[in-house]
């Protein structure tokens, strides 16, 4: 049995179709711990094997960055103004909408923010053709890794326009080598630290719970059970690993929530306050 504290890292997504791929492939394997298989070639044929098999919740995580353009001429609709709108009206995607003066003409730019599952769900793959590398007018998305509990977890995937690909206890055996041979759990914050539980009851009950459901877990995997029934008995404290990506705003949401000492759970807490802190920083918010 381990205990770790939980903590956070930001993912960012290189350019280019084949930067895309590896983010999706490099979260999309969170979820089974098999970040062992990443290979320089291996990432298109992994997002390929998951669109195939309709299993597109992973490459909402591919952010794609479009730009549009088109002579502005008055009265007239034009064709890109078109595709431009699709994407206004998509929930998913933001457009950052500009007229510019390019080569002596009044120019209408749509900066185009989107993922993957969208072009792929609606059979837009052609708009790929207008990728662009991020620009300063185009609204972002951020990505995040979080390791913390289960419970923590079930709190941070409540805010549903955002994307989500967790570690999964139903593939991944944790008394398996790769692991250790043991469960991980996370530390509580009201807790200082595994010794301080020996002078503390109500800590040292904790402690020998985590063990028990570790002892009872490995045994029903030796008598044969597998690892997505063996689940069953394993607690909230299990240590997990949550990737999460949204625009800007969609953290502010998420801040206005999980960084409130008074009303959010103090694990929530937490995490989202440095994590809060980082991105004001970083000048995201």
């Amino acid at each position: 049995m381990k205990l770790v504290k939980p903590s956070y890292e930001f993912i960012e997504q290189q350019n280019g179709l084949d930067g895309l791929y590896k983010h999706i492939e490099l979260i999309g394997r969170t979820c089974y711990k098999s970040e062992d298989k990443i290979t320089p070639d291996s990432a298109k044929t992994f997002v390929d094997r998951l669109v195939k098999s309709g299993h597109l919740a992973m490459v909402e995580h591919g952010t794609l960055y479009l730009v549009m353009s088109h002579a502005i001429n008055r009265g007239i609709i034009d064709p890109i103004y078109v595709k431009a709108l699709r994407y206004k009206n998509n929930k998913y995607s933001k457009v950052a909408s500009f007229e510019k003066d390019i080569d002596g003409k009044r120019v209408a730019v749509y900066y185009i923010t989107t993922n993957l599952r969208v072009l792929i769900e609606n059979k837009w793959q052609n708009d790929l053709k207008y990728l662009s590398e991020p620009q300063d007018e185009h609204p972002k998305r951020y990505t995040v890794k979080f390791i913390c509990d289960r419970g923590v977890s079930h709190e941070f995937v409540r805010h549903r326009v955002m994307s989500f690909a967790q570690e999964s206890t139903r593939y991944c055996n944790y008394s398996k080598d790769k692991f250790g041979n043991e469960l991980t759990f996370i530390q509580p914050c009201w807790m200082p630290s595994s010794e301080w539980c020996e002078n503390d009851k109500a800590g040292h009950i904790f402690l020998q719970t985590l063990k028990m459901s570790e002892d009872l877990y490995l045994e029903l995997l030796s008598e044969g059970w597998k690892a997505q029934e063996a689940r069953a008995i394993l607690p909230n404290a299990l240590k997990t690993e949550l990737v999460v990506t949204g625009f800007a705003e969609d953290w502010n949401h998420f801040f206005s929530l999980r960084d409130d000492k008074a009303h959010a759970h103090p694990q929530a807490y937490e995490l989202a306050h440095p994590l809060h802190e980082e991105f004001k920083n970083k000048c995201i918010l």
